[in-house]
């Protein structure tokens, strides 16, 4: 990487820490600030602090940019004192660094949603591929190159979510032809399962069962209970738009299964399957089978103990329940589960999850429910969301 090596930072001044590690992943201080939800003021104080007092920060700022626990103070058995090991700023193992940027943009995306994580995406993407190519010929090529692969799937997930589907595909291809240029299951695994799902946005739902199933064939037998529980599910939702019913509820049983096996090994894929997330895609699949009953009770439980900090999962499992409420008649239920659902999405710019919500304000509208008081509500907000987008495209 071009600027692993610039940086060396006076002993115990924890604020140029921060700032150096910020800098080094492409981030603004107000990048910082959203990703804390403080101030920009907030951050720039911080930085001039030789001791950050706030050990929550402390323990946040380690996580997020990958800094050493033991620079911040954190790391309380260490055998070097402090002094010496400051200056050693990530200069004696950029692959380590590298991982962990990687690693904090993919937390990024899968908390914070599109609109975080595309900021400075671009470069983080050319540092990355600047690296990889550096050390072609060393010990740390299959390591930076399974990086790279995992960094291409980034702007691929980006682009998805944006709706800019043709983009979406475009990076994925690329990070597929490294994944099997490494002859790695697990990668070219989790690059069809996203590419699947872009499909599914596409409302293609036969196309992304075939790489569903050729991500399922390629982790057959190898663990990756995460990797396999995840395509699982979406093979399900996949299966139930193909109107292959009996499909759907088979490999649904066959992803509850997973939840009961444990492993120890890593898994790289940043792959999301715990409980709820299988009762969530049960209640997606009976949305789409119009088992609204169905949906809704399995779509609560899910809810009920869902990672609130996993914004845009959320927001779409919302919306899948106004589609429920919806096919049972329930306006008024609908329209506030839908004003939920936008809400999230907006503020993560989900716009995968807009559109969904924007498709069932317009059957509103369609089926004499404009003047309902939640449909006005709804379509308020719509307007005024699309208001200021097209304020920021001037």
């Amino acid at each position: 990487m071009s600027d692993t090596h610039i940086t060396q930072v006076a002993p115990f001044h924890q604020g140029r820490i921060v700032a150096a590690y910020r800098q080094a992943a492409n981030l603004s201080q107000q990048d910082l600030a959203d990703f804390m939800r403080v101030s920009v003021h907030t951050v720039q104080r911080m930085e001039k602090e030789a001791v950050i007092k706030n050990m929550h920060r402390r323990q946040f700022l380690v996580a997020f940019l990958g800094i050493p626990a033991s620079y911040l103070q954190l790391d309380t058995d260490t055998e070097q004192p402090w002094a010496e090991r400051a200056e050693l700023l990530y200069n004696d193992d950029p692959m380590s660094f590298i991982e962990n940027i990687v690693d904090t943009r993919w937390t990024t995306l899968l908390v914070g949603g599109p609109r975080l994580a595309a900021r400075g995406l671009g470069r983080l993407v050319q540092e990355v591929e600047f690296f990889a190519q550096g050390v072609r010929e060393r010990a740390w090529n299959r390591r930076a190159q399974t990086q790279l692969c995992l960094a291409y799937q980034l702007p691929g997930t980006v682009e998805r979510d944006l709706m800019h589907h043709q983009q979406s595909l475009g990076w994925y291809q690329k990070a597929y032809a490294i994944a099997s240029e490494l002859n790695d299951a697990e990668l070219m695994a989790v690059v069809h399962r996203r590419e699947a799902t872009t499909w599914l946005r596409k409302q293609q739902p036969r196309e992304a069962v075939d790489y569903l199933e050729h991500a399922r064939d390629l982790v057959q037998g190898k663990g990756l209970p995460l990797l396999r529980g995840d395509t699982l599910c979406i093979l399900a939702e996949a299966y139930a738009g193909a109107g292959q019913a009996q499909q759907c509820w088979r490999t649904l049983g066959l992803a509850e299964n997973i939840l009961e096996q444990t492993t120890q090994a890593q898994e790289r894929s940043y792959s999301t399957f715990h409980a709820e997330r299988v009762h969530g895609q049960k209640g997606t699949a009976a949305v789409i089978l119009q088992d609204y009953d169905r949906a809704l009770r399995l779509i609560d439980k899910s809810l009920k103990t869902y990672d609130p900090t996993r914004v845009p999962e959320r927001a779409r499992l919302i919306a899948r329940q106004a589609e429920a409420y919806y096919g049972q008649g329930k306006v008024d239920y609908c329209t506030d589960s839908a004003k939920e659902a936008f809400t999230l999405a907006a503020a993560v710019e989900g716009k995968d999850t807009v559109m969904q919500v924007k498709n069932l304000h317009a059957k509103l509208l369609h089926n004499g429910r404009a003047r309902e008081r939640g449909t006005v509500e709804l379509g308020m907000m719509i307007a005024d969301y699309e208001r200021k987008h097209r304020q920021l495209t001037r």
